[in-house]
């Protein structure tokens, strides 16, 4: 790549969750041979990793086709690799020996997007991956890993999907999240998340780094009822404001719980059949069970269990070759 090549992250309309999707620009400097333009510019789109429930906060680079219909000549010879948005780094995960012009364009990239600029294709990469979680049918989701849902075991909708957005709110200018768990049991069909409130960030901008006991609760997103579990806090925090607070940031929270809870119920269905069926398939594959106990003696004198009336000896003993 030229290193005096101009790179800079641009933004285009576009219908998709976040309402834009980013490109990376990169301007060369012609030849000089007037067989090329004095400018050359080149775009790369910039896509998500395809795993709803994968964390890994990876982009794809992959250079654009020219509009005659080919790919461009003097794109950077790095045609397409992953880079991870928080570390800015090439991919291992996908490529183990990445490519020397694709390690030169991550550090070029290092170099030029702002702070700003990370912060936003932080904020498109989040609201595309719940689209993902949102929008993939759950029969084509991964069941690898799944948290433990035996013995009516409540599950994290974070623990499911590390990227799903947690839910952020502010309350008395603190910035707080709530951790929601579900029921995924086969025959229960509660409309309730478990609520967990944790302070994120006191009122002054200090971190909250060691986090105490969260305020938990009960809230069925059908009636809107609530019922505090044995370790709230009483006294020091109301339930109403806390829930009052989190709907302000989330205007549609009641639609939003449902809808979690329902992919958590249909994901674990899927996973529930699936180890039914792998059950039945081991049961039927094993050997029958060869009796070793020996069959009772019939006495001569016996009556013949044929069910004739009469005694062994004068029915089917002879019958037996005895």
């Amino acid at each position: 790549m030229d290193p005096n090549a101009k790179l800079e992250l641009t933004w285009i309309e576009k219908a998709s969750p976040f309402g834009r999707e980013p490109r990376l620009r990169l301007e060369c400097a012609g030849d000089g041979s007037g067989e090329n333009p004095a400018v050359q510019c080149r775009e790369a789109g910039l896509n998500i990793c395809g795993n709803p429930r994968c964390g890994c906060e990876e982009i794809r680079l992959q250079w654009l086709v020219a509009p005659t219909g080919t790919p461009a000549a003097s794109a950077p010879s790095a045609g397409e690799f992953w880079f991870n948005l928080n570390i800015m780094s090439p991919s291992v995960t996908r490529h183990h020996d990445p490519d020397p012009a694709a390690l030169h364009l991550v550090e070029r990239l290092r170099a030029t997007l702002t702070a700003a600029d990370l912060q936003q294709l932080g904020e498109w990469y989040l609201a595309t991956k719940l689209d993902l979680i949102q929008t993939t049918p759950p029969d084509k989701m991964d069941l690898t890993g799944l948290p433990d849902a035996s013995d009516g075991l409540l599950i994290g909708f974070p623990d499911v999907f590390p990227l799903g957005l947690a839910l952020y709110f502010e309350f008395q200018q603190e910035v707080w999240m709530g951790f929601e768990q579900y029921c995924v049991q086969p025959d229960c069909d509660c409309t309730d998340a478990m609520l967990s409130f944790y302070k994120l960030k006191e009122a002054t901008g200090r971190r909250v780094t060691e986090a105490a006991d969260p305020a938990t609760l009960r809230y069925d997103y059908r009636t809107g009822a609530i019922t505090l579990e044995p370790e709230w806090p009483t006294g020091r925090l109301s339930a109403d404001d806390l829930l009052g607070s989190l709907k302000l940031r989330h205007a549609d929270l009641h639609g939003q719980l449902a809808l979690r809870h329902r992919i958590l119920r249909r994901l674990y269905a899927r996973h529930n059949l699936a180890e039914s069926r792998a059950l039945a398939q081991y049961l039927e594959s094993r050997p029958a069970a060869v009796s070793t106990v020996a069959p009772a003696k019939i006495g001569r004198n016996d009556p013949c269990p044929c069910g004739s009336g009469r005694k062994y000896k004068r029915c089917c003993l002879n019958a037996n070759g005895l």
